[in-house]
């Protein structure tokens, strides 16, 4: 229902007024993030913060959750996409170096309710690539593709936490390629048939 009205505020509107009620509202998100975490964060608070109002908010976005996963869709995709190739992408390596800068941020999100939003749409994303990734290379296999999505998942977000908590002195180099090394070997070695 909520994609539906969107694209149809979408036809009427013209693009551009969704864009800019959309990005208010992540950048009012990431605001009160920083300020409070995101536990316990509110639409309202986040519709105010972004001078919306509160049905503005609900036309974009079912929930604080959908808000959180839209705003980090292009991150989770990257790191998704990691685990389905052999060279490491330099988008990876621009993701960490981006989340190093943002520490702040990425740590509160990483904690409390956020994280089950997180893990459950890079889950999601890890899946659709497992999934083409058999398909494209004909392959016959028994385990559950979402086992090995939530394993993988959590590796990645365990890892990000880790280093991003400064528990783990890395560069943002050196973190992209254990990502991407650790994550497709895991692909690999589930998928290999």
């Amino acid at each position: 229902m909520r994609d539906e009205t969107s694209k149809a505020l979408e036809a009427l509107t013209g693009d551009r007024r969704v864009r800019r009620s959309r990005a208010a509202l992540t950048s009012a998100m990431t605001e009160l993030t920083l300020e409070r975490g995101y536990s316990g964060l509110e639409p309202k608070a986040v519709a105010k913060r972004a001078d919306v109002g509160r049905s503005t908010f609900y036309t974009h976005f079912a929930g604080m959750d959908d808000l959180l996963a839209h705003s980090l869709e292009k991150h989770l995709s990257t790191l998704a996409e990691c685990t389905l190739k052999a060279d490491l992408d330099p988008a990876l390596v621009s993701l960490m170096k981006h989340f190093w800068q943002q520490r702040g941020v990425s740590r509160a999100i990483l904690h409390g309710t956020a994280i089950a939003a997180i893990s459950r749409v890079l889950r999601s994303k890890l899946e659709a690539g497992l999934l083409e990734l058999r398909r494209s290379q004909k392959l016959q296999v028994d385990q559950s593709v979402s086992l090995i999505a939530a394993h993988i998942s959590a590796g990645q977000l365990a890892a990000l936490d880790t280093w991003l908590s400064g528990r783990a002195p890395a560069t943002h180099d050196q973190m992209a390629r254990l990502l991407q090394t650790v994550s497709y070997a895991s692909a690999c070695a589930t998928c290999s048939g």
